[in-house]
C-alpha cells in the first residue's frame, strides 16, 4: 500500500516539474512575443511616416504586418491557453489534496 502512495507522489512531482517547465517556456515565449510586437509597432510607425507611399501600397503593407502579427502570436495564444488549462487543473488538484490531507 505504501509503495502505491510513494509511486503516486513521485508521479505527482514529475507532473508538477513538467508543468513548471512548460510555464518557464511560456515566459520565454512571452518575451519573444514582446520582441515581435515591438518590431511590428516599429514597422507600423515607419509605414505611417511614409506620406509619399501610394495608398494601395500602404494598405498592402498594413495587411502584411497584421498577417505576420496574427500568425506569430497565434502560436503563443494556443500555448498560453493550454498551459492555463493545465495550471488550473493542477491548482484544483492541489486544493483537493490539501483538503483531503486535513481531513
Amino acid at each position: 500500500m505504501k509503495q502505491q502512495g510513494y509511486g503516486r507522489a513521485v508521479a505527482d512531482l514529475t507532473e508538477a516539474a513538467a508543468l513548471q517547465a512548460e510555464v518557464a517556456h511560456n515566459r520565454l515565449a512571452l518575451e519573444w512575443a514582446q520582441i515581435v510586437v515591438t518590431r511590428l509597432l516599429t514597422m507600423w510607425k515607419r509605414l505611417e511616416g511614409h506620406e509619399a507611399l501610394a495608398y494601395e501600397d500602404k494598405v498592402t503593407a498594413q495587411v502584411q504586418i497584421l498577417d505576420e502579427a496574427t500568425s506569430s502570436l497565434w502560436h503563443l495564444h494556443k500555448a498560453l491557453v493550454r498551459t492555463n488549462r493545465r495550471l488550473k487543473a493542477h491548482h484544483r488538484q492541489l486544493k483537493h489534496s490539501a483538503r483531503t490531507s486535513v481531513l
